[in-house]
């Protein structure tokens, strides 16, 4: 389960910047658009590095 939110996360990650990347090159950067891009990209951050965290052997 936890390789499951890894991999979420990547995803996630991904998506922020797609959103991101594609609110710079429309020229439509409104807070709505940034903001939505922004936590994307921190929920993924945070939900990979728990997945990698609780997932493995140290």
């Amino acid at each position: 389960m936890n390789k499951k939110f890894a991999s979420i996360g990547i995803l996630l990650i991904l998506s922020g910047v797609i959103t991101l990347a594609t609110a710079y090159f429309l020229h439509h950067t409104t807070n709505g658009l940034l903001t939505t891009g922004l936590l994307l990209i921190v929920g993924g951050v945070v939900l990979y590095v728990g997945g990698i965290k609780h997932g493995g052997r140290y």
